[in-house]
């Protein structure tokens, strides 16, 4: 999202978003691309986002509204990534 005001088009547990920032340090499934059910408000700009395998709270500015779509999204909605090993201090 690009501004702020994006967030008055969120309607939990309807809205789709799609991840534009790379996440897998936090869990490997949260690649870019990466499409998720909005489903609450962790704090004031971070929205709680489930995605099939995971629920994290995501920045609303590593995200994106999807247009068209609502629901939870299937695995078949998810890139297909294998994810590449990490190491200490990388990013």
């Amino acid at each position: 999202m690009q501004d702020r005001s994006e967030l008055d088009r969120v309607v939990f547990g309807t809205t789709r978003v799609v991840l534009t920032r790379d996440l897998s340090v936090m869990n490997p499934n949260l690649v870019p691309g990466s499409q998720g059910l909005v489903v609450g408000k962790l704090a004031n700009y971070t929205l709680k986002v489930a995605f099939p395998r995971v629920t994290v709270g995501v920045n609303w500015r590593d995200c994106d509204i999807v247009e068209g779509r609502s629901g939870m999204p299937t695995e078949a909605d998810q890139p297909k990534v294998i994810p590449k090993p990490r190491h200490m201090g990388e990013e």
